[in-house]
């Protein structure tokens, strides 16, 4: 029984190998932070977006016609800006981040059967990111009054407490014509980027966390 199982396993892998495809794709992202500190909550904070790229590889592997697994290896650029008052102090903050990104995908698809066949698919799972650099700039006026200007980049160790590892959830939906593929999705960061522990709730540390609409176009080999 174990010996079957274990020829069952290594068929299903090597059909799922051998029905790989590796692709790449590029786009941009409309990215935004969420923040929210002691007296500032997310209804008080006006949030903007920036617009970044993102570019890299992802490799599908079909497990049956309409579902496949697609881990990708990602750079994006994310980040935003927001405002906000309290008692008559305003303050504005803009941040700028560079991650590389490692999404595993879970991928459902219809359609799309031959090299010239038009699909949709819809796809969801979670995603791992590592910040290569970032950029942190904020300013608190009152009135016409400068009370505090700050303007550095991340060392993301414990003189900015700044988180360097981030992660969340994806939800993706898109069309394929033949090898090309077009998705838009929405990309979910869970940790909070300025608490080292990554439990948003056992402290009073202000939270930030990332968002983002990606567009890309993709071709698959």
């Amino acid at each position: 029984m174990k010996k079957s199982l274990l020829i069952l396993s290594l068929g299903v892998l090597l059909a799922s190998t051998a029905s790989a495809q590796l692709g790449f794709k590029g786009g941009i992202n409309v990215a935004s932070m969420a923040e929210e500190g002691k007296d500032v909550t997310r209804n008080d904070v006006d949030n903007k977006s920036i617009i970044g790229g993102v570019f890299g590889l992802t490799y599908e592997f079909t497990i049956l016609d309409v579902f496949s697994i697609q881990p990708e290896f990602l750079f994006s650029q994310s980040g935003g800006s927001n405002n906000y008052t309290i008692a008559g102090f305003y303050t504005k903050n803009k941040y700028k981040i560079n991650y590389l990104e490692l999404p595993v995908l879970a991928k459902l698809k219809f359609g799309n059967k031959d090299e010239n066949g038009v699909g949709v698919h819809v796809a969801a799972g979670p995603w791992l990111g590592y910040a290569l650099k970032g950029h942190t700039s904020s300013k608190t006026t009152f009135g016409e009054t400068v009370i505090s200007e700050v303007d550095r980049d991340y060392s993301f160790d414990s003189q900015d407490n700044a988180e360097r590892v981030n992660f969340g959830m994806i939800a993706a939906a898109g069309v394929s014509f033949g090898h090309l593929v077009f998705d838009l999705r929405y990309n979910f960061g869970l940790n909070n980027l300025l608490d080292k522990d990554a439990n948003n709730s056992n402290d009073n540390n202000p939270v930030l966390q990332t968002r983002g609409i990606a567009g890309t176009i993709g071709f698959r080999f």
